[in-house]
């Protein structure tokens, strides 16, 4: 054990370890199957020295995995809302504002995509009645004009990342058994972040202090969660064909995947 190695729980490490990568279009599985199929190459995250050619790696362990949005936090707004409610009142539009209009039938002329956000796009003010307004792409007067977007587009959908731990390979080769399934992580709708500790593999090694004991047996351990990685080994992640990313588009607006350890 080297003499520099610094305190890190559960076990001495010699260097820190932090590794990322990006995540778009390097899909894996497909049709409720995790594996890596034929064709597809999810994203290296961790190579734990795969060509054998460092003399100062004996391995190490991630014990941190998250997941961030690249499109964090960039969910529809809206300056004015046309509901029932607020049905008949006197509004007045700059460029860059947005209406969201919640229902169909309730501007006269109605809304030309109904349901959704409609950002004004004119270069004059634009004002009026908010029931009378033409909502619409179509230049009204000639300066002005609507750009429209979805209601589901205030949401951000749910995607599932899935990782994968290969050894001794460079080149690893789908549906050969060379990526070995660790975890799958769901973003949930809406989220932009998610901590993928939870589903990582339990460790032999007990947590020496205490923490949450609930659903644990009596004289059960608490243990924590981590990845051993041997020297020669990879850790690679993908996003699944899942939902409404169940092409080999990806989940294009992408995400960053940030992994920590030690080496020893």
């Amino acid at each position: 054990m080297a003499t520099t190695n610094t305190n890190k729980q559960p076990m001495f490490v010699d260097r820190p370890l932090i590794e990322r990568t990006r995540v778009t279009n390097q899909v894996v599985g497909g049709a409720g199957n995790l594996n890596v199929l034929g064709g597809q190459n999810p994203a290296l995250l961790v190579d734990m020295d795969a060509t054998l050619t460092s003399d100062n790696n004996s391995g190490g362990i991630i014990d941190s995995i998250t997941i961030v949005r690249d499109d964090f936090g960039l969910t529809q707004t809206a300056d004015y809302v046309l509901d029932a409610s607020t049905s008949g009142e006197y509004i007045s539009f700059t460029s860059g504002q947005t209406i969201h209009i919640t229902a169909t039938g309730i501007a006269n002329p109605p809304a030309e995509s109904g349901v959704g956000y409609y950002t004004y796009t004119g270069s004059v003010q634009l004002e009026g009645i908010n029931t009378e307004i033409e909502y619409s792409g179509i230049a009204t007067p000639s300066t002005s004009g609507f750009a429209y977007s979805s209601a589901s587009s205030s949401n951000l959908p749910s995607v599932t990342f899935v990782c994968y731990h290969t050894r001794q390979t460079t080149v690893p080769i789908p549906a050969n058994g060379d990526y070995g399934l660790i975890f799958a992580k769901t973003i949930p709708v809406g989220e932009t972040f998610v901590d993928c500790t939870d589903v990582m593999p339990e460790m032999m090694v007990p947590i020496p202090e205490n923490g949450n004991t609930a659903g644990i047996g009596e004289a059960s351990p608490l243990k924590n969660r981590a990845i051993h990685l041997q020297r020669g080994d990879r850790l690679y992640i993908g996003v699944l064909q899942n939902g409404v990313y169940n092409t080999p588009s990806g989940y294009i607006p992408g995400a960053h995947v940030i992994a920590q350890g030690g080496y020893f």
